[in-house]
């Protein structure tokens, strides 16, 4: 019984290690991938919101005014 035992020990370990270098590439490239999409976002995000505030100024239209003031 004991040598069956062992037997079925060994399998489970080395299907461990068959699987731990495809699991490090898959981890690493998610993680690149992760990396890339936040510094993609940040820029667009930058290039949207980034300006000279002398050439942004909003100008509010003049208010005709309400019905109430009238």
């Amino acid at each position: 019984m004991t040598a069956s035992a062992s037997s079925s020990v060994a399998p489970a370990g080395s299907a461990d290690s068959s699987q731990s270098p495809e699991f490090g590439r898959a981890a690493r490239a998610i993680l690149a991938a992760m990396v890339l999409l936040i510094v993609a976002l940040t820029g667009i995000l930058l290039e949207t919101t980034w300006g000279h505030p002398v050439n942004q100024v909003e100008v509010t239209p003049t208010d005709p005014g309400s019905v109430a003031r009238r």
